[in-house]
């Protein structure tokens, strides 16, 4: 019984080693944050069931605060004898403060990711649909994030799990942003120490319950 559960823990854990993804194992709470100069998001979720999951968005860049609760769908799972592919569904309702004053936003999300525990790819697309886009000041707002990682080593559950990582930014009309990470994995929790090409820093982390 003991291996059994060890197994069943093993095949969890390895599930989010890659990818932090925003349905997790059924009754799991999960904490996630991700940080650079000038933005912020942190991201409280929690899975009751296997394919959905209810969580709190906070996003902030210079010139905006995004607060909105959202809901994550798992849509489309494939299980492999050594990897695993995953595609996400998300939506919510929440508000905008901005320029001293709070108007409504939605947001709509997919991701897709395959991972192994050896490499693993992901591609994120976010859009924000802010209320008055029309206006100069308040436009929409879109992020498209791609990842590519490996691992150096391969490592059991209980051992310090440790990947490198590239990633690829694209908000609205910026120029294409490279981030490198190191990231460590140890059980249930997750930091990433990154840096941009242009010199920037980065710094996420990640918590399951």
């Amino acid at each position: 019984m003991n291996k059994l559960i060890l197994g069943i823990l093993v095949l969890i854990c390895g599930a989010v080693t890659a990818n932090a993804h925003p349905v997790s194992f059924q009754g799991a709470v999960s904490l996630m944050s991700y940080n650079k100069e000038k933005e912020n998001e942190l991201l409280l979720t929690y899975s009751f069931d296997r394919q959905w999951a209810v969580g709190l968005n906070y996003f902030k860049m210079e010139n905006f605060e995004f607060t909105i609760p959202r809901i994550n769908f798992l849509a489309k799972r494939w299980n492999n004898d050594d990897s695993q592919g995953n595609i996400y569904l998300s939506a919510g309702y929440g508000s905008d403060r901005s320029y001293d004053e709070i108007k409504g936003v939605a947001l709509g999300s997919v991701e897709a990711d395959w991972e192994s525990r050896k490499y693993y790819t992901s591609i994120q697309y976010n859009k924000f649909f802010r209320q008055d886009s029309d206006k100069a000041d308040r436009t929409d707002y879109e992020h498209i994030k791609g990842r590519l990682g490996v691992a150096p080593y391969l490592a059991e559950f209980s051992e310090l799990n440790t990947w490198l990582i590239v990633q690829f930014d694209k908000e609205n009309d910026k120029a294409i942003e490279t981030t490198q990470f190191i990231r460590m994995f140890y059980k249930n929790a997750m930091i990433e120490l990154g840096a941009t090409i242009g010199g920037g820093w980065a710094f996420n982390y990640m918590v399951h319950f």
